[in-house]
């Protein structure tokens, strides 16, 4: 169904532009937008004409009005042109990472496989049908518009509006960046359609009429004129055509408020999936019946068939749907698709795979299939398609099966083989979808398969971020489990909701972890004890039950030391690792680190580094840290939680030696990094960062002070997290808002136990003590960190480097009144800090010494302290710092010796 040349002139001219900037090697994506029938489709065809004029590549794409394409089907069907693209499109399914980790690796692939096509002569990538793509394909490509690609790549993508909600939620990442540029298609004017009229051999004066009945739309112009519509005579058509072509979800199929009357039944809203229709639409609809009259009766009852597998008509499946032997069916389907051709109601897609001219007419023969007609349709396709043996179309044989409505046990098992395909490609919506029809399916079948499929669902909704219904889904699998004595799926349950730390979440998480330990055997099921009590283990260490958590991640590692999983065992030795997390365990995460590094696991690898690392600084051996670090390195290329740690130790390293440019530099790279990866702990770190840059400069950024204090801002969770708001209210001078947010926080160095907040904890009490000059919270700090002076502030978190743990015991003795335990705990700092060259804390000792002289009376040797303070810090660009060392000498200097060098 062609749509002449006319109207489209400024719409080529942008492409023209698009395709030549390409060619002259610049990143460009065009987004085309309209109603169905507009004309995209005709557009993209003469991009890719520019396009191969200039010399680029050309691949193409499309999504399918089907909720059962598989998943990132859009990128798929492009890999065939571009070399590598299949394999990077894989990687989401390899094992061993988060989902988050493991999308952001197929993200990083699947641009490398881009830019390397597009490197020698550039890429032209088309996109059709955006508007029908899954979640999966659309965040792929938000991935590709807003990184921006240093590569001669023009994506062209075509959008029918109105767009679905999950398009419409990516939209606005694609349109704020400067190489997108969107094109909607406006209706063609009077005069266009007077132009057309003339080419078919018709007078101009019935543009109006046309445009009228129409409104511009192309195809409807054409579906008018192809008629034999009078289109002089009659009443006018008020508006339907119009309506129905632009009316929100008229083509998108399986949310239509009505069917036509014939079609009314039984059959499930999801196996209707018809327009909103023909009934109030009399006018398309007849144009399409009345050229599906045109062919013999047989040729008209088998494009009816086709209709039910959608689109794009697969002749193999049509075939069987005739009866016939096989020779007999395949002639009967060559001919009907010569027939519907020749119609204008079917096109050659390519390679002479047949597609109905649009979706309009596919939707116009659906509906009129009768009710039981075409559940029986769908059951045979489904049974047809089911003999491929393809695990890759899972998704179109479930999603059949369900228009079918029968939820026999063959149409279970295909909506289970569907919900593991879309889990593989990490595809968690689709997978839930086709979960939620194995459970319809599975009403009468045992409580074991019923749990185990609850289990399914639960897992896949955490996995897609739905923690609450995941929770609740884990719960009812856990019931029907304890109903029938099956203590392993309760240990399943137990083990499906991970690394949250809502209390109400803790507490269920801790009641199913209990119930499935109890009634485990040790004999039968080692692993899943291991796992059980890691997880325990974790979970109080969240909680602060520090001393609990030790007891149950030693329980954690002995059970798996029976085991043979290496997964198992490093989840043992990661909750080992992390209750340990406190300055006092560190010859036992040295331990642990060490044998992380033996098990053959990926993520078990990055720790073992990147725990050896953190065990180094806390030593101060700053040689083997860095060799660790060079292992991060290493794996950072292949592994995305690497580079990330690589960053932020990076981040780390330049902070303590006093390169404050390069830290934060790094810092705002890692957390540009992290963002696609949708881990709030990442978010959190960098959090971190940002307040111990602004304690060591003096310095809080408002932006920053606005955005953690505005009052629909979670709330924190951590002790570090609520103490982080004070902090940036006494930065900012707002000492009373500091001290009341504070008043509750004070007693965190008595009640905390060891474990992975308390150096957090207590650093941030520390540091409002001394802002506030909090003696009594000062005393308490000073006496928590008593024991750690010859250490690093360190403890296996993520919580950034401080240098010395001396320097901080002793602020905390200055603050509290006790003058000679700082002086000598200071002198320890100067000499730990000197060690590993951390120019700022050498600095702040100085300063701090310099107070603590002048409090003694010692004015001398605090000159001295402050004259060394002032120049470090001037050297550095710690301004804040400087301005109050060089206060505190002009304040004095009436009082010193003659002696005393003045200050510079």
């Amino acid at each position: 169904m062609q749509i002449p040349a006319v109207g489209r002139q400024t719409e080529i001219a942008r492409l023209r532009a698009a395709v030549l900037a390409t060619a002259a090697g610049a990143s460009r994506v065009v987004l085309l937008r309209g109603p169905a029938g507009i004309g995209k489709t005709w557009l993209t065809e003469r991009a890719a004409e520019l396009a191969a004029a200039a010399g680029l590549r050309i691949a193409r794409g499309a999504a399918l009005d089907d909720t059962g394409a598989c998943p990132l089907r859009v990128w798929t069907c492009a890999a065939g042109a571009v070399p590598g693209l299949s394999a990077a499109l894989r990687t989401v399914g390899e094992s061993g990472n988060t989902v988050p980790v493991r999308r952001f690796r197929m993200y990083s692939a699947v641009a490398a496989a881009l830019c390397a096509s597009a490197e020698d002569s550039g890429l032209a990538l088309i996109l059709e049908d955006l508007h029908w793509a899954d979640p999966s394909s659309l965040e792929l490509l938000t991935h590709l518009v807003t990184t921006e690609p240093r590569a001669r790549l023009l994506i062209l993508a075509t959008i029918r509006e109105p767009a679905g909600n999950a398009l419409l939620a990516e939209l606005p990442d694609w349109l704020c960046r400067p190489n997108v540029e969107c094109c909607t298609l406006p209706a063609l004017s009077e005069s266009e359609i007077g132009t057309w009229i003339e080419q078919c051999g018709g007078t101009a004066e019935l543009a109006p009429r046309v445009r009228d009945l129409t409104g511009g739309n192309p195809l409807l112009i054409h579906l008018v004129s192809d008629s034999g519509f009078d289109i002089t005579a009659g009443e006018r058509c008020p508006g339907s055509l119009v309506s129905w072509i632009g009316a929100p979800g008229s083509v998108i199929r399986g949310e239509f408020a009505s069917v036509s009357s014939e079609a009314r039944g039984s059959i499930s809203p999801d196996a209707a999936r018809v327009p909103v229709s023909d009934a109030e639409l009399p006018d398309v609809r007849s144009v399409v019946l009345g050229r599906q009259q045109r062919l013999a009766p047989s040729d008209s009852a088998l494009l009816s068939a086709a209709s039910v597998l959608g689109e794009q008509i697969d002749t193999d499946v049509l075939a069987h749907l005739t009866g016939a032997p096989t020779a007999q069916a395949e002639q009967e389907v060559r001919q009907m698709i010569a027939a519907a051709t020749e119609a204008g109601l079917v096109r050659d897609f390519g390679d002479g795979a047949p597609i109905f001219v649009h979706a309009v007419v596919r939707d116009v023969l659906y509906a009129e299939l009768p009710c039981a007609h075409r559940a029986e349709l769908h059951r045979s396709v489904a049974e047809a398609l089911a003999d491929r043996a393809d695990t890759a179309i899972a998704g179109l044989i479930a999603t059949h099966w369900r228009a079918s409505g029968a939820m026999t046990s063959a149409a279970l098992r295909w909506f289970r083989r569907a919900a593991h395909a879309a889990r593989t490609a990490a595809a968690y919506p689709l997978a839930i979808r086709f979960g939620e029809w194995a459970l319809e399916a599975a009403r009468t079948a045992d409580d074991a398969t019923r749990a185990e499929l609850l289990l399914d669902l639960a897992r896949d909704e955490f996995d897609a971020g739905w923690i609450a219904t995941s929770l609740d889904h884990s719960i009812a699998a856990a019931s029907l489990a304890d109903e029938i004595d099956r203590p392993d799926l309760i240990a399943e349950a137990a083990l499906v909701v991970h690394d949250v730390s809502t209390p109400t979440v803790l507490a269920e998480l801790n009641l199913l972890c209990s119930r499935a330990l109890r009634r485990l055997d040790p004999r039968l099921h080692p692993d899943l004890i291991a796992r059980l009590l890691a997880q325990h283990a974790l979970f109080a260490a969240d909680r602060g039950a520090g001393r609990e958590a030790a007891m149950l991640s030693e329980q954690a590692l002995y059970a798996a030391d029976r085991c043979t999983d290496p997964e198992v065992v490093f989840d043992a030795v990661r909750a080992g690792y992390a209750t340990r997390s406190d300055l006092r365990f560190l010859d036992e995460r040295t331990e642990l680190a060490a044998r992380s590094l033996t098990i053959d696991h990926p993520p078990a690898q990055l720790c073992g580094h990147l725990w050896t690392a953190d065990t180094c600084l806390q030593r101060g051996d700053l040689t083997a840290a860095d060799t660790a670090i060079d292992h991060l390195a290493v794996l950072a290329d292949s592994q995305p939680l690497a580079r990330w740690h690589l960053l932020r130790l990076r981040a780390d390293r330049a902070l303590l030696v006093g390169d404050l440019a390069g830290a934060r530099e790094y810092d705002t790279t890692a957390a540009d990094f992290a963002e696609p990866l949708g881990d709030p702990a990442l978010a959190a770190r960098h959090e971190m960062f940002r307040l111990v840059d602004a304690v060591l400069t003096g310095h809080i950024d408002e932006n920053e002070l606005r955005t953690a204090t505005q009052p629909f801002a979670p709330p924190p969770k951590t002790p570090f997290a609520r103490l982080r708001i004070p902090i940036l209210h006494a930065l900012s001078g707002d000492l009373a808002t500091a001290a009341t947010l504070f008043a509750p926080l004070r007693d965190l160095p008595d009640t905390l136990e060891p474990g992975p907040h308390r150096l957090a904890a207590l650093y941030g009490t520390g540091v409002l003590a001394e802002l506030l000059a909090d003696t009594d919270t000062a005393d308490r700090v000073y006496r928590a960190l008593s024991g750690h002076e010859d250490h690093y502030a360190a403890d296996g978190t993520p919580f950034p480097y401080l240098g010395s743990l001396a320097r901080i015991r002793a602020d905390n003795a200055r603050v509290a009144g006790h003058l000679d335990a700082a002086v000598d705990l200071y002198h320890h700092a100067l000499t730990q800090d000197a060690a590993i060259q951390a120019h700022p804390y050498l600095a702040l000792t100085h300063l701090a010494l310099a107070r603590t002289h002048l409090a003694r009376a010692d004015l001398p040797t605090a000159h001295t302290a402050a004259t060394t303070a002032a120049a470090t810090l001037r050297h550095l660009g710690l301004t804040n710092h400087l301005h109050t060392a060089e206060t505190l000498l002009r304040r004095n200097w009436n009082r010193l010796p003659s002696d005393c060098p003045p200050v510079r």
